[in-house]
């Protein structure tokens, strides 16, 4: 069992299947060796679940039971438990916080500089496994107006996520990288040249959110930026596969070869457009990329009606005269640009 906790690489999860294997063995009676060597494995494990839905949640169960799948397949052993059982069956848990866009802006605020690439790098969508082991020097680059795609090989299930680095971010990153220490290869460094542990960027996090004064209704852990990163998705018409893309979950083998490849920078723009921490001030007006779009719109509507109605004026024009105020936006200005052709 130890050299196959050895060979986990996340501490988080050693002490997850640990725990998973010891309730095993609770079930069990006896040793790992003993199970290894039954004839029917997949039914023991059955089993195994069934004496769990007694006592715990649909989400803990298939926690608790997934240790063991893992260790049997790590050994060698073929399963074949029965899909009908709901072992993998994920049920939507309302005891974590759902974080909020604006929490998390609150939170960049009050942040430093190497807080802020923290945040960001949260907003990403990443397992806090992955975002300890990333390596600065996918994230020195050149600051643009343009979203830049960095592939991340995840650990958990072997995924490559399609991170996409927005101006903001870029711009963060010219500024921190320099102060890195160069012969440590990670973003977020420990002193001891190596990358700062789970645990430790969970409570830089967390301070983040004490300092911001954020009430927690439910369990304010890393997760929940992926949750937002998803759920923001979902309302922008980003579909399920391409986010999973984004964030190094796995996609359906059935579809796979359909989206390998697949540009993703569109719906990617369409995430940062929300998640964007810096929110964009004109005399005080303008609070959202959205907002200032609609402004610009505004503006160019009302120089394009004057202008139709001076042409008007000038053609001496004796038709019926249409209120071309009821339009919409792109009414007017095709309207407009027919007139000045």
């Amino acid at each position: 069992m130890e050299t196959f906790l050895e060979s986990l690489v996340s501490q988080q999860t050693r002490r997850s299947y640990k725990r998973g294997l010891g309730k095993f063995l609770e079930f069990y009676g006896k040793d790992l060796k003993t199970f290894l060597k039954e004839k029917d494995p997949s039914k023991i494990i059955e089993r195994y679940y069934v004496w769990l839905r007694k006592k715990y949640t649909q989400n803990s169960c298939r926690a608790l039971t997934n240790p063991i799948v893992q260790y049997v397949k790590y050994n060698g052993v073929q399963l074949n438990i029965r899909k009908s059982l709901g072992i993998y069956h994920t049920t939507l848990t309302t005891r974590d916080h759902m974080l909020q866009v604006d929490e998390a802006r609150a939170m960049y605020e009050v942040s430093s500089l190497e807080e802020k690439v923290i945040v960001k790098t949260w907003l990403l969508g990443l397992r806090i496994g992955d975002a300890c082991r990333l390596e600065w020097k996918q994230f020195d680059m050149t600051p643009s107006e343009e979203l830049k795609e960095i592939l991340v090989n995840t650990k958990k299930e072997e995924i490559v996520a399609h991170c996409f680095i927005d101006p903001e971010f870029q711009s963060i990153l010219a500024k921190h990288i320099p102060n890195l220490d160069q012969n440590n290869p990670y973003l977020f460094q420990s002193g001891s040249h190596d990358h700062i542990s789970e645990k430790q960027l969970l409570r830089k996090l967390q301070g983040l959110q004490g300092r911001a004064q954020i009430k927690a209704r439910g369990r304010f852990g890393w997760h929940i930026a992926r949750k937002l990163f998803l759920r923001t998705c979902a309302e922008n018409g980003v579909t399920s596969w391409n986010a999973n893309l984004m964030v190094g979950k796995a996609v359906d083998k059935s579809i796979g070869t359909y989206i390998n490849g697949v540009s993703l920078k569109k719906d990617a723009e369409k995430v940062f457009g929300v998640l964007r921490m810096e929110q964009l001030k004109t005399n005080g007006r303008i609070s959202t990329l959205t907002e200032a779009v609609d402004l610009v719109l505004r503006v160019l509507r009302k120089m394009a009606l004057r202008e139709i109605q001076m042409e008007q004026q000038r053609s001496g024009y004796l038709g019926i005269i249409i209120d071309y105020s009821k339009l919409s936006h792109k009414e007017v200005l095709e309207k407009y640009l027919e007139l000045k052709r």
